[in-house]
């Protein structure tokens, strides 16, 4: 805090005859010795002094206002300092903990869609158990039947709970096409948006028809938490 303003703060506690600028002055050079003190910093501490006698003339009495007041109002004040900047690093490394979990999930949940399904039954049990999206509506972005959706969702939660069943996915898959469809089954979920997925489907040559243009309105909006819904469903 400017020394200006320092002194307007002090003027404004100088309301009868019997004060003394001295004193406040004294009062108020003792009060930035502590709040350095108690801080380790000069610009802490010019702003706590400044804040603490703000405090006290707002609260209390010009006769009953003295170093040991002041002192104690601006200990109060920086424990209140410290405690929000604690909550706030601590918000902040928690979100960073959260992205970070959730791009854990991602990478785990890509894997085991790679690992278990062909190309189209991974394309349609991502679409129906992490982005809520209808069979009929499946149905439509592939260019086929809800028929055809249901039966490749039937086979693929059948796979997932007999994993006895003898199947090498790897045989569906080209490495070329993982690689792809792996980056686009990860931003999907990262982002919770398949946007990015349903546009590159002409593109995924395992798709044998060519899908249909997707329009707007064929996209719905964003899955709530995809994450934890392809978790339960997996």
């Amino acid at each position: 805090m400017s020394n200006k303003l320092s002194l307007y703060t002090l003027e404004a506690v100088q309301h009868d005859e019997g004060s003394e600028e001295s004193d406040w002055n004294e009062y108020y050079i003792k009060l930035k010795k502590y709040c350095h003190f108690l801080t380790q910093s000069k610009w802490d501490g010019d702003d706590l002094a400044q804040e603490a006698l703000v405090k006290a003339i707002s609260y209390y009495s010009q006769e009953s206002i003295t170093p040991a007041l002041l002192n104690k109002i601006a200990h109060n004040q920086w424990m209140d300092t410290l405690r929000k900047r604690k909550n706030e690093q601590f918000s902040k490394e928690q979100m960073l903990e959260e992205n970070y979990s959730s791009v854990g999930d991602a990478i785990t949940l890509v894997d085991l869609l790679l690992d278990t399904f062909t190309p189209r039954q991974a394309i349609i049990f991502l679409l129906k158990e992490a982005f809520q999206y209808q069979s009929k509506e499946i149905a439509e972005i592939l260019n086929t039947t809800d028929m055809a959706v249901k039966a490749s969702l039937n086979r693929a939660k059948k796979r997932i709970e007999n994993k006895r069943e003898p199947f090498t996915p790897d045989s569906f898959w080209e490495e070329e096409e993982r690689e792809q469809l792996w980056d686009l089954f990860h931003d999907s979920l990262v982002n919770q948006d398949p946007t990015v997925l349903i546009k590159a489907i002409p593109s995924i040559q395992s798709m044998l028809v060519v899908p249909k243009a997707v329009s707007r309105n064929t996209i719905p909006s964003k899955a709530s938490a995809p994450l934890s819904t392809l978790c339960m469903a997996a």
